[in-house]
């Protein structure tokens, strides 16, 4: 299973190189009057070459980041209003996006310690406390993955209630939570004393497990993330093009649940990076490239575990942005305008109650009669008066109603 950071075998790292090179070497001026030379390493040292890959790190990591979160707590807003309906896989994203913040805060951390410079330009002590912080964010990185996972496998599980689809989710959130333990422990057995991660000195008495576990280890870990990704990826495609809903909505609904490729994709280029540990001459630059890989992958995670429940308050928020814009207009207008953009069906109707608050609500009249009750300010109020074509947040057609709408048809699976 994979990590940032993997010690493939007790060999001398790049610490031990920097030893080597400059070490105390003895002149012989030395060996007669038994002194140590007089010369200062860093006078041979370039400069120049100490060039520092971690602001592609924090700065990618920290876009999206923000990006998670203010769609997690535009998810969350949807939920509280009008009524409260958190439901579990809300909490279980929202614990998996607080690691993800506590993550990056160690990474920073690190990279505030040398990660990211190279080997020789960074104090030891430095050195050995950017590793230590490195360790630890791996440790949030396994959950945070873990938790968006059971996310989305919570979100699918409330929408069949037949004991063959809910036993298959239960195999994939066991595996899930399996992989992760698993991985936690490996991360402190893999290498005895784990302190090597971070500490030279022990090195000569290091015992690792062979390159052959350590390397299964890496791809059975990332298989499993990949092919869950897969999965909750393709799964939920095969009954939204079940959905009596127009084909812009099942193209918009197919791409949002299928975000989670790129998530997959990430984990896979991160598992080629790991084999670069065999071969690079600098262990501790290594580590922003992998960590960077790391964080696309979380962060990926979490976004495309989090856009397919927006999409009800995605809509109501563009059409009260084009009230707004439309102000002088009346609202048949509005709603003619956001559906020659995509925004709305022909057969809604736009209307605005007492409060301002923009809504829309099927009809099933004709194209026709919907035009001509929409060009007239005069009946859509009348409308409103009588209590018809009124919806509130709870009428318009969230995620979770889309999915169960198949659910109730049996036409799916």
């Amino acid at each position: 299973m994979d990590s940032f950071l993997e010690i493939p075998d007790p060999i001398a790292t790049s610490v031990d190189r920097t030893r080597e090179v400059f070490g105390q070497i003895p002149t012989s001026n030395s060996l007669f009057n038994n002194t140590r030379p007089s010369f200062n390493p860093n006078r041979f040292r370039n400069k120049s070459a100490d060039t520092n890959q971690a602001p592609v790190l924090l700065g990618v990591g920290g876009t999206l980041l923000f990006i998670s979160i203010c769609l997690l707590a535009a998810r969350l807003w949807s939920r509280l209003k009008p009524a409260h309906r958190i439901k579990p896989d809300d909490l279980t994203v929202l614990a998996a996006t607080i690691l993800a913040v506590v993550q990056y805060l160690i990474l920073a951390a690190a990279v505030f310690n040398g990660l990211g410079h190279r080997t020789i330009f960074v104090p030891s002590k430095r050195r050995s406390a950017a590793m230590r912080l490195l360790f630890i964010s791996q440790l949030f990185w396994y959950w945070a993955v873990t938790l968006v996972k059971l996310s989305v496998a919570l979100l699918l599980f409330r929408l069949k209630p037949t004991r063959p689809w809910r036993s298959f989710l239960y195999l994939i959130m066991g595996v899930t939570i399996a992989a992760a333990i698993v991985q936690t422990c490996f991360q402190f057995l893999q290498c005895r004393p784990f302190s090597v991660y971070w500490d030279p000195r022990v090195f000569k008495g290091v015992q690792c497990f062979r390159r052959s576990i350590i390397n299964g280890n890496i791809i059975m870990f990332s298989s499993i993330q990949v092919a869950l990704d897969l999965i909750f990826s393709f799964i939920p495609i095969t009954f939204i093009r079940k959905l009596k809903r127009p084909r812009r909505e099942k193209i918009f609904m197919c791409f949002l649940m299928g975000l989670g490729l790129f998530a997959a994709c990430a984990a896979v280029v991160r598992t080629l990076t790991l084999q670069e540990y065999y071969t690079t001459s600098d262990l501790f630059r290594i580590n922003v490239k992998i960590a960077l890989w790391a964080t696309l992958e979380l962060q990926m995670a979490l976004i495309a575990a989090t856009m397919p429940t927006l999409k009800a308050f995605m809509e109501r928020t563009l059409v009260r942005v084009g009230l707004r814009f439309y102000d002088e207009k009346n609202e048949g207008h509005v709603r003619w305008e956001l559906v020659k953009l995509g925004l709305l069906d022909e057969g809604d109707v736009l209307v605005k109650d007492e409060n301002m608050v923009v809504g829309r609500r099927p009809i099933t009249r004709s194209v026709t009669e919907a035009k001509t009750a929409a060009a007239s300010s005069e009946e859509v109020k009348g409308t409103m008066d009588n209590g018809v074509g009124l919806l509130n947040e709870e009428d318009e057609v969230t995620f979770d109603e889309m999915l169960l709408e198949s659910t109730r048809a049996k036409q799916f699976l």
